[in-house]
């Protein structure tokens, strides 16, 4: 069978919380609860989103979707 459309619903469905709901910011913890998603999986496609520059994630863990004025 193979996974890549569940890949695909994973990280559209990440996705989607951040652009629903502007300023949205998530802990893995949030994150595996919203997405349904397992944690593995959901820790995954956090970081995948993270570095594709859609998300950036606080020294506290927390993850925020990135702005055109992001700084890093």
């Amino acid at each position: 069978m193979d996974g890549t459309p569940r890949v695909v619903d994973a990280v559209q469905r990440l996705r989607g919380i951040f652009l629903e709901m502007p300023g949205t910011q998530l802990s893995m913890a949030d994150a595996t609860r919203l997405s349904g998603l397992d944690r593995p999986v959901c820790r995954v496609v956090l970081e995948a989103l993270e570095d594709a520059r859609f998300l950036k994630r606080g020294p506290d863990g927390i993850f925020i979707r990135r702005t055109p004025d992001s700084v890093d």
